[in-house]
């Protein structure tokens, strides 16, 4: 499965590849078929914490579950 946050500005999107059966069905148990887009709330409404900030924070190697 592969995840991207993509961040630009204030705005970021979401975007979920699912690349083997396994992913597939994980996704369409939640009713998703083929991959998954979906854009997130603005960070406008988060002062503490901006999209870049949060991006800094992520960027490097990707991240990988167990």
């Amino acid at each position: 499965m592969k995840v991207m946050m993509v961040v630009e500005g204030d705005g970021c999107a979401l975007l979920i590849q699912p690349e083997d059966e396994e992913g597939r069905a994980l996704l369409a148990a939640f009713g998703v078929t083929g991959e998954f887009k979906t854009r997130l709330r603005s960070s406008v409404e988060l002062p503490s914490v901006s999209a870049a900030q949060v991006a800094a924070i992520y960027e490097g190697a990707p991240a990988t579950l167990d």
